[in-house]
């Protein structure tokens, strides 16, 4: 009986010895549990120090971004792109517009220098402004001038062939030791022009040109047309004038003069009706005419020096 009652206590005993150990098993947990909530707590309290700079690093990078991405390259990239453009437009219409005269602007619109540009480009330059003009040596051949402004122009030594000059205006221009053949010059004015030592080639048309005071000295003529020209006080010293189809019918030369001048094979339908009132034909070969019938020699020194009634 008494083995039984001490094995009993010993049963009860066991139980307890577990409870115990299990508590202290807790109490270690919530002793580890509490060390992680202090550690947990030590980090979200030293959070605020990485957050603040946290927060002033993205205030500072984007600041930092916003300074470099549009700043250049808005700057650098939009300016100097359009820049080089806008400069490099303004110089191509500037020589297209020195171009562009020639073919769309009106020929009387331009300048002397750009009808100058205009007619050695194209040839073709009506009604252009001429005046003064130095067109020395020029090759106008084929050139289209008609009423065009060359007064006081220098043509001198030019080579004026098949050119049109019907009512240019070349009022003291001076074409000396030009040549001009096939050239149209009816209706116009080459009063005091100087064509001294040029050389006038056949189909050269002088038609009711105006010549008056021209210098013609030492000019030779082969087959000009000068029929009803105006000729008044010219000077044809020492001119050779020659060809069948040499034409002065109806000219005025009144006061001219023609002294030494040569004409080849004249004939008098040549200057039918022609007027020499007051010219100087002293030394000249115009003696070779036998019939004066239709040719006014009114007051003129004839070839023998005297003087026709």
């Amino acid at each position: 009986m008494n083995n039984q009652n001490d094995g009993n206590p010993k049963k009860g005993n066991f139980p307890l010895a577990i409870v115990l150990g299990l508590g202290a098993i807790v109490a270690i947990l919530v002793i580890a549990g509490l060390a992680v909530m202090n550690k947990s707590e030590v980090t979200t309290s030293a959070s605020p120090t990485p957050s603040v700079a946290l927060s002033e690093t993205p205030s500072s990078t984007p600041l930092a971004a916003e300074t470099q991405t549009p700043s250049p390259t808005a700057s650098v990239l939009v300016p100097e792109t359009p820049s080089p453009n806008a400069t490099a437009s303004p110089p191509t219409p500037s020589p297209n517009a020195t171009a562009s005269p020639s073919p769309t602007t009106t020929p009387s619109s331009l300048s002397v220098s750009q009808a100058v540009e205009r007619l050695k480009q194209t040839r073709v330059c009506p009604a252009c402004d001429l005046q003064g003009a130095d067109l020395k040596e020029v090759s106008l051949s084929g050139a289209d001038l008609k009423n065009a402004n060359l007064q006081g122009a220098n043509l001198a030594g030019a080579t004026i062939g098949d050119t049109n000059l019907t009512g240019a205006n070349l009022s003291g221009a001076n074409l000396s030791g030009s040549q001009i053949f096939r050239v149209n010059f009816e209706g116009a004015n080459l009063n005091n022009v100087n064509l001294s030592k040029a050389k006038i080639g056949p189909g050269t048309n002088l038609i009711h040109v105006n010549l008056k005071g021209a210098d013609l000295s030492e000019i030779s003529i082969d087959n000009g047309n000068f029929s009803e020209a105006d000729l008044s006080g010219v000077k044809l010293i020492n001119a050779r004038l020659k060809g069948d189809g040499l034409n002065f019918k109806k000219a005025i030369l009144n006061e001219a003069d023609l002294s030494l001048v040569i004409w080849d094979d004249l004939k008098s339908e040549m200057v039918d009706g022609a007027s020499f009132k007051g010219a100087n034909l002293k030394s000249s070969n115009l003696g070779q005419i036998k019939d004066f019938t239709n040719v006014n020699l009114t007051g003129a020194t004839m070839p023998d020096g005297t003087v026709h009634p």
